[in-house]
Protein backbone atom coordinates (compact mmCIF):
# COMPACT_ATOMS: atom_id res chain seq x y z
CA UNK A 1 0.00 0.00 0.00
CA UNK A 2 0.82 3.69 -0.95
CA UNK A 3 0.53 5.74 2.49
CA UNK A 4 1.66 9.76 2.54
CA UNK A 5 2.79 10.31 5.73
CA UNK A 6 1.99 13.96 7.03
CA UNK A 7 3.29 14.56 10.40
CA UNK A 8 6.02 17.29 11.37
CA UNK A 9 7.58 16.08 14.71
CA UNK A 10 10.72 14.33 12.87
CA UNK A 11 10.74 11.46 15.43
CA UNK A 12 7.55 10.40 15.27
CA UNK A 13 7.80 10.68 11.32
CA UNK A 14 10.98 7.99 11.34
CA UNK A 15 9.08 5.64 13.51
CA UNK A 16 5.90 5.73 11.68
CA UNK A 17 7.34 5.37 8.19
CA UNK A 18 9.88 2.18 9.71
CA UNK A 19 7.44 0.29 10.56
CA UNK A 20 5.12 0.49 8.09
CA UNK A 21 8.14 -0.19 5.45
CA UNK A 22 8.99 -3.01 7.78
CA UNK A 23 4.99 -3.93 7.31
CA UNK A 24 5.74 -3.75 3.35
CA UNK A 25 3.96 -0.37 2.51
CA UNK A 26 5.15 2.47 0.87
CA UNK A 27 5.42 5.69 2.82
CA UNK A 28 6.01 9.14 1.77
CA UNK A 29 6.87 11.45 4.42
CA UNK A 30 6.17 14.95 4.70
CA UNK A 31 6.24 17.66 7.28
CA UNK A 32 3.15 20.47 6.47
CA UNK A 33 -0.04 20.44 4.77
CA UNK A 34 1.34 22.21 2.02
CA UNK A 35 3.50 19.52 1.07
CA UNK A 36 0.89 16.98 1.48
CA UNK A 37 -1.56 18.76 -0.88
CA UNK A 38 1.14 18.83 -3.20
CA UNK A 39 1.71 15.12 -3.30
CA UNK A 40 -1.68 14.66 -3.67
CA UNK A 41 -1.84 16.95 -6.64
CA UNK A 42 0.75 15.10 -8.13
CA UNK A 43 0.39 11.20 -7.11
CA UNK A 44 -2.16 8.78 -6.13
CA UNK A 45 -1.52 6.87 -2.69
CA UNK A 46 -4.11 4.47 -0.93
CA UNK A 47 -3.99 6.46 2.70
CA UNK A 48 -3.00 9.40 4.28
CA UNK A 49 -1.73 9.49 8.11
CA UNK A 50 -2.36 12.99 8.56
CA UNK A 51 -1.43 14.82 12.10
CA UNK A 52 -3.95 17.64 12.88
CA UNK A 53 -1.48 20.21 13.95
CA UNK A 54 0.88 20.59 11.29
CA UNK A 55 4.12 23.39 10.88
CA UNK A 56 2.04 25.40 8.77
CA UNK A 57 -1.13 25.19 9.98
CA UNK A 58 -4.50 22.94 10.81
CA UNK A 59 -4.09 19.66 8.82
CA UNK A 60 -8.04 19.85 8.17
CA UNK A 61 -6.76 22.13 4.94
CA UNK A 62 -5.51 18.74 3.35
CA UNK A 63 -8.93 17.27 4.06
CA UNK A 64 -10.31 20.22 2.47
CA UNK A 65 -8.28 19.93 -0.69
CA UNK A 66 -8.75 16.17 -1.18
CA UNK A 67 -12.50 16.61 -0.68
CA UNK A 68 -12.28 19.15 -3.90
CA UNK A 69 -9.75 16.77 -5.69
CA UNK A 70 -11.02 15.51 -8.49
CA UNK A 71 -10.37 11.74 -9.19
CA UNK A 72 -9.90 8.71 -6.50
CA UNK A 73 -10.01 10.12 -2.95
CA UNK A 74 -7.69 8.00 -0.42
CA UNK A 75 -9.19 7.04 2.93
CA UNK A 76 -7.36 9.75 6.05
CA UNK A 77 -7.00 8.97 9.40
CA UNK A 78 -6.65 11.81 11.39
CA UNK A 79 -3.91 11.81 14.24
CA UNK A 80 -4.42 13.92 17.06
CA UNK A 81 -3.38 14.55 20.56
CA UNK A 82 -6.45 16.67 20.84
CA UNK A 83 -8.62 13.79 23.22
CA UNK A 84 -11.67 15.77 22.91
CA UNK A 85 -12.43 14.99 18.69
CA UNK A 86 -14.98 12.25 19.64
CA UNK A 87 -17.47 10.68 16.91
CA UNK A 88 -19.64 13.80 16.66
CA UNK A 89 -17.15 16.23 16.28
CA UNK A 90 -17.32 17.52 12.65
CA UNK A 91 -13.51 17.26 11.97
CA UNK A 92 -13.94 13.46 12.40
CA UNK A 93 -16.72 13.23 10.44
CA UNK A 94 -14.80 14.18 7.58
CA UNK A 95 -12.38 11.35 7.79
CA UNK A 96 -12.54 7.46 8.09
CA UNK A 97 -10.62 7.15 11.47
CA UNK A 98 -8.92 9.27 14.02
CA UNK A 99 -5.79 8.21 15.83
CA UNK A 100 -5.60 9.21 19.34
CA UNK A 101 -1.96 10.11 20.18
CA UNK A 102 -0.20 8.59 22.08
CA UNK A 103 -0.61 5.50 20.52
CA UNK A 104 0.81 2.08 20.19
CA UNK A 105 2.57 0.85 17.29
CA UNK A 106 0.32 -1.91 16.75
CA UNK A 107 -2.61 -0.21 16.94
CA UNK A 108 -1.70 2.32 14.06
CA UNK A 109 -0.58 -1.30 12.25
CA UNK A 110 -3.82 -2.65 12.94
CA UNK A 111 -5.53 0.08 11.92
CA UNK A 112 -3.56 0.28 8.68
CA UNK A 113 -4.48 -3.09 7.61
CA UNK A 114 -8.26 -2.07 7.97
CA UNK A 115 -7.48 -0.14 4.53
CA UNK A 116 -5.36 -2.83 2.98
CA UNK A 117 -7.34 -3.86 -0.06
Amino acid sequence: MRILLAEDERTISRLIKQVLTNAGHEVVGVQSASEAVDHLEQSAFDLVLLDLNLADGDGMRVVTALENHVGPKPPVVLMTGEGSIGADDPRAQRVARVLAKPFELDELEALVRLFVA
